[in-house]
């Protein structure tokens, strides 16, 4: 008698086709997850500035520096463990990983409200950082789910959702503090409903991985041991793997190169867009909290556009070479950041086209990005490839986050979005230089 269990047959959702051992009930599981993770995210930047002046009371031209700083803190307390959670998705597991980060994520939550001084607002969001290095496991598994001639597509849909989602929160929970002072209640009660309502979110989405984010494919955690520390020796071989075939895969160097930027625009754009808006409307004599719902506007507006592109794009880049969209995308981000220079009036119209321009370029980018990885990471190294990939963002960011802080408060509110659109042109140069050096591919 065969005993032998049936192999897991391929799935599939419309169009796109899936891996043996996937169906809807994991693809559904795992973007709800990828919607909080950014989500939240972006509620933290978007109430970041409504911290800084109404709890902290800083001067606008002290928040520049403060908040790239901050930025940077962040960037450390992920770029010290980023590759562990790449390596450890390979290894412990993916789901164990992203428990890991919604749970982080649930105390900094909590704790944001209560942040008393500068210094311990550094310490929250370096523990901010290190909770949120564990979404390494999630382009693992958005690269585990679909068969290769999907990519794109199903690509398209994993960066749609999570920006759909996002869109609509930071629209609504930016208006959160203003209702919640219309209803009586006093400026540091309102932001601790506020942030008390978005902690709801991560307890769900450990809900959510525990109940339902079956992961057949990824890799079997062995049982003995849970700790980075007791993975250390896989962690470190899985690592020096990556370097030696990057070395021998120029494409494959080439797009984890591309992680030095396809990072930085989120923070730039988190640090500093929303700082620009709230610091412009107090210039102006606008409220902190009325400014806080224009920001909430433009951040909506840049992810409404990256919903609408989203197929598009994945449609693309399952049809032409995925290195030329990559490239291509580079070109359209360095002329979206440089548009913010020519802005003077940040509650303006030209505002809400810039934000529409930099949704376009977003969405281009990641979906490229994503998928040019994707495609050329070999199996076993797909978590340790996104860590990397990380890694190395991570530690341009850092420096980017600080410049660009220095920029904001001695040269201009726009400054810092000008120099992401050069560092954007700068890496094309180089990709283009890498490329033609090693051959790149069809």
């Amino acid at each position: 008698m065969n005993l032998t269990a049936p192999a897991p047959r391929a799935g599939r959702i419309g169009p796109i086709l899936l891996n043996p051992g996937y169906g809807p009930k994991q693809v559904i599981s795992f973007l709800f997850v990828t919607c909080v993770s950014v989500s939240l995210m972006e509620f933290a930047n978007v109430m970041t500035p409504l911290i800084l002046g109404q709890q902290l009371h800083l001067a606008p031209t002290k928040q520049g520096l403060l908040a790239g700083s901050l930025g940077a803190v962040q960037q450390i307390g992920t770029m010290i463990f980023i590759m562990a959670g790449g390596a450890l998705a390979d290894t412990v597991g993916r789901r164990m990983t992203l428990i890991w980060m919604l749970l982080g994520l649930f105390f900094c939550i909590l704790a944001y409200p209560f942040v008393s001084s500068i210094l311990l607002l550094f310490v929250l969001r370096f523990l901010w950082g290190v909770a949120f290095s564990g979404y390494a496991s999630a382009p693992a598994i958005a690269i585990d789910i679909p068969q290769e001639r999907s990519r794109g597509k199903f690509n398209a849909i994993v960066l749609l959702t999570p920006w759909l989602a996002a869109s609509g929160f930071v629209l609504v929970s930016s208006r959160w503090p203003a209702w919640f002072k219309s209803l009586g209640y006093g400026p540091h009660a309102a932001l601790v409903c506020t942030f008390g309502l978005a902690a709801l979110l991560p307890l769900i989405g450990i809900f959510t991985t525990l109940a339902f984010l079956n992961v057949k494919s990824a890799p079997q955690a062995p049982k003995a041991s849970l700790s980075v520390l007791g993975h250390a020796g896989q962690i470190f071989a899985k690592i020096k793997e990556v370097l030696a075939y990057a070395r021998v895969n120029r494409t494959y160097g080439v797009s984890l190169f591309i992680g030095t930027v396809a990072r930085t625009d989120t923070l730039i754009i988190g640090s500093f867009l929303g700082l620009w808006v709230v610091n412009a409307g107090r210039v102006g004599g606008v409220e902190a909290v009325v400014a806080i719902k224009t920001a909430g506007v433009i951040a909506a507006i840049r992810f409404v556009t990256k919903v609408v592109c989203a197929p598009l794009f994945g449609i693309i880049n399952d049809k032409v070479s995925r290195t030329t969209l990559m490239l291509v995308s580079l070109g359209l981000m360095t002329g979206a950041f440089w548009f913010f220079g020519l802005i003077t009036n940040a509650l303006g119209v030209m505002m809400m086209v810039g934000a529409f321009l930099l949704g376009i370029a977003e969405s281009a980018e990641a979906i490229a990005s994503q998928t040019l990885l994707a495609q050329e990471a070999p199996a076993h190294l797909r978590g340790s490839s996104m860590g990397v990939y990380s890694f190395l963002g991570t530690g341009s960011l850092m420096a980017i986050s600080l410049t660009g802080g220095y920029l904001f408060d001695k040269v201009g509110f726009s400054s810092p979005l000008v120099m992401e659109g050069v560092l954007h042109f700068i890496v094309l140069v180089i990709a283009l230089w890498m490329l033609r050096k090693g051959g790149a591919p069809a």
